[in-house]
């Protein structure tokens, strides 16, 4: 048994390095499909660490009414912090935000003078909420919707942040919907290369094949090298896949966290920890695909 293995091992091998350039051409499709596959992963990945980004640059802003007293903002305040929703609640006091106002514009004089004009300060104070997960707004903005905190509300800043982060998240679904189907594009075409790798090759060897079924030999041993065969090309291309997704995403790497400014994303991390698991699936996928193709291609050919 274990010569006859080997054996099949030492045709496979043989069948490669004969038919080279057969060989080259298809690892190469199949490694372009697993590249392709791994840079739209990265995308999808990307639009995740922007919506993260955006998310943790909001903070939602709830402008209060100058009536609204120290008590009030207080008791605002601590009812937003005993939520486990609730990760920092910042509160800007009404002489801060004039200041804030005036240092703005300081060419204004209508903003300038305006404390001297009305009497009094116009504006007041303010807090802004940064929730946990931006899904959470909502129920955290319906918390002072209460009779004690409602009447000193004057606005609530939340609907345009929302609506970024809803759009982020629509590209986000896109970019994730389009790497499936490309995905499944390539599949298909590294399929149709392989069957058709295979049946070139079964063809160049018809007549082995012929003598073989001749002498008895049974059909999963004439099926078996080009098993092999197809086998091969899955290993070979997912070492030459890893071999161009590692050292590209060391050398941009750096441009995504300047882009994001500092985000804390690693795209080279992210590979050297799931790397495995990574290249470990689409090589399982990879060969179960092209060894049911060889062995279905081979198959057909020994029915006939």
């Amino acid at each position: 048994m274990f010569i006859s293995f080997y054996r099949v091992i030492k045709a496979s091998l043989q069948d490669f390095i004969r038919n080279f350039w057969l060989s080259v051409v298809t690892t190469s499709i199949l490694a372009l499909a697993l590249i392709s596959v791994n840079i739209l992963l990265v995308l999808n990945i990307l639009a995740g660490v922007a919506v993260d980004a955006v998310s943790q640059r909001i903070s939602v802003s709830i402008y209060l009414k100058p009536t609204a007293g120290e008590e009030v903002v207080a008791a605002m305040k601590s009812s937003l912090l005993v939520q486990p929703s609730v990760m920092e609640v910042t509160v800007t006091s009404a002489d801060e935000a004039l200041q804030k106002l005036q240092e703005r514009h300081p060419d204004n004089e209508a903003i300038q003078n305006a404390v001297t004009e009305l009497g009094k300060n116009p504006l007041g104070p303010s807090l802004a909420v940064k929730a946990r997960n931006t899904a959470d707004y909502p129920a955290i903005l319906a918390s002072l919707e209460s009779p004690a905190y409602a009447p000193y509300i004057q606005e609530k800043n939340f609907d345009d942040h929302r609506e970024l982060i809803a759009r982020i998240r629509r590209i986000s679904e896109k970019v994730e919907s389009t790497a499936i189907s490309v995905s499944a594009l390539f599949a298909i075409i590294s399929l149709l290369i392989v069957w058709n790798s295979i049946r070139i090759t079964i063809y160049t060897h018809r007549e082995e094949i012929g003598i073989m079924r001749l002498v008895g030999a049974s059909a999963w041993f004439i099926r078996l090298p080009y098993v092999i065969e197809a086998l091969l090309y899955s290993v070979l291309a997912t070492l030459i896949a890893a071999a161009v997704i590692f050292p590209v995403a060391g050398a941009v790497g750096p441009s995504i966290r300047n882009f994001f400014d500092g985000t804390q994303f690693d795209l080279l991390g992210f590979f050297q920890r799931e790397g495995w698991r990574i290249f470990g699936t689409e090589f399982l996928s990879a060969a179960a695909l092209t060894t049911i193709t060889s062995g279905i291609a081979v198959g057909i050919y020994l029915k006939r």
